[in-house]
Parts: structure tokens; sequence; C-alpha cells
């Protein structure tokens, strides 16, 4: 039996060796060798299969900390940048400077837009609050109320999900 097939290649050719044996066109021994070499292979591929996963998870989760390593760093940046920034700032005011021109570009304090500060959300009346409404499903509950017997409409129990597991 060839060492390379498919896991597709493997679940066929059970198959076919079931329907075989069945219709009686194979004798026991061959059977019983075909089903070796093919439980020799599942089992090969099976190991393939775990490596695979097992790396490309290792892979997926070195990632994900690279990017929470990126994402810090580009944080710091930010910061530092802000702070340089008013750093600068505060030493034009400081030389009474509006506006700095050199060849690469122009530093000037510009006057930001009007901005509203809230000091005690309490006093502000009604009629400029917004109102936010989050409704949630509380899946869990309706889990428990299901499995005690109560019958919850638009929902239901469903117990025919599977997923592979890797030990």
């Amino acid at each position: 039996m060839e060492n390379k097939l498919s896991s597709y290649d493997i679940k066929s050719n059970f198959i076919e060796l079931f329907e075989k044996a069945e219709r009686e066109e194979i004798t026991r021994e061959e059977v019983e060798k075909m089903g070796n070499e093919l439980a020799i292979a599942l089992q090969n591929k099976s190991i393939s299969i775990i490596g695979y996963i097992r790396n490309t998870e290792l892979m997926s989760e070195a990632i994900k900390t690279e990017i929470e390593r990126l994402t810090a760093m580009k944080k710091a940046i930010d910061t530092r940048v802000d702070k340089f920034k008013e750093y600068v700032k505060i030493n034009m005011q400081d030389l009474g400077l509006e506006k700095i021109q050199n060849e690469l570009g122009t530093i000037a304090i510009a006057k930001n837009p009007a901005s509203v500060e809230i000091y005690d959300e309490t006093l502000i009346d009604d009629e400029y609050k917004k109102e936010k409404v989050t409704v949630s499903i509380d899946k869990t509950a309706i889990k428990n109320a299901i499995k005690a017997g109560k019958e919850v409409q638009g929902a239901r129990l469903i117990e025919d999900k599977t997923s592979l597991r890797i030990k």
C-alpha cells in the first residue's frame, strides 16, 4: 500500500474494503492484511495531522504575541511623539514664535476648534443626553432552562455539534 495516501484516500479505501468484504469479493485474510495496511497509513497520517495543527497553532500564537509587542511599541512611539510635540510647542510659545519654516516643512502653533469639557455630568440637562440601550441574550440561562425542562421560544439546545481535539 502506498505510504503517501491522503486522509480522503484512506477513508475511501476503508469504505471500498468494507464493501468488498460485505460482497465477499475478497478473503478474510485479504481484509485483515489490507485493513492493517490502511490502519498503519491512518496512524502515520494522524501523526502528520497533529504535527501540522500544533505547528500552525504555535505560529498563530507567535504572531499574536508579536502583534501585542508591536502594538505596545507603537503606543510608546506615539506617546513619545506627542510629548515631543508638546515640548516643541511650549518652547515656541516661550520664545513668542507662531511658525518656523524650513526646507523639510513648517512647524506652526494653530488654534484648535472649540471643544466641550464636561466637568459635572449630573448638571447636564436631559435634552443633551443620549441613551444607549444594549440588549444581550443570556445563552447560559437559556441552556440551563431548557435542560431543566422549560421551553424557551426562539431557542433550542443543539447537542450534535462536534469539534476536533488534539491532546
